[in-house]
C-alpha cells in the first residue's frame, strides 16, 4: 500500500510518501514505524468519529487529528482490520478565513 502524507502530516512523520505491506492498520503502521525508525500510529475512534495520527517526537507521542482516505473513502467508512486499499492519504484538515 502506498501512503501519502499531505500538508502538515508530512512534517510530522518526516516523509511525503512511503510504500508498506499489511492488511490492517496495526500491520501497516508497524511497517511505517520500522521504515521511519520512529513510532507512528493511527488511532481510529469510532465512537467520536475521529482519527488521530500519533507520532514520536523527542521521546513523546504527539497526537494530531487527521483525515484518512483509503482509495478516496474515509477510513471511518472502512473496516480497519481488513484494508485492501492501494493508496492511503493522510492529511491535517485546514481551514481559514
Amino acid at each position: 500500500m502506498k501512503i501519502r502524507f499531505g500538508n502538515i502530516a508530512d512534517a510530522m512523520v518526516g516523509t511525503k510518501e512511503i510504500e508498506v505491506q499489511g492488511n490492517n492498520l496495526r500491520q501497516i503502521f508497524e511497517s511505517v514505524s520500522q521504515m521511519l525508525k520512529k513510532r507512528v500510529e493511527l488511532l481510529v475512534d469510532e465512537k467520536e468519529e475521529s482519527v488521530y495520527l500519533l507520532t514520536e517526537k523527542d521521546g513523546k507521542l504527539v497526537k494530531n487529528w487527521v483525515v484518512v482516505l483509503c482509495d478516496g473513502v474515509n477510513i471511518l467508512d472502512c473496516d480497519p482490520n481488513l484494508l485492501r486499499s492501494e493508496q492511503m492519504t493522510i492529511f491535517v484538515p485546514v481551514s481559514g478565513g
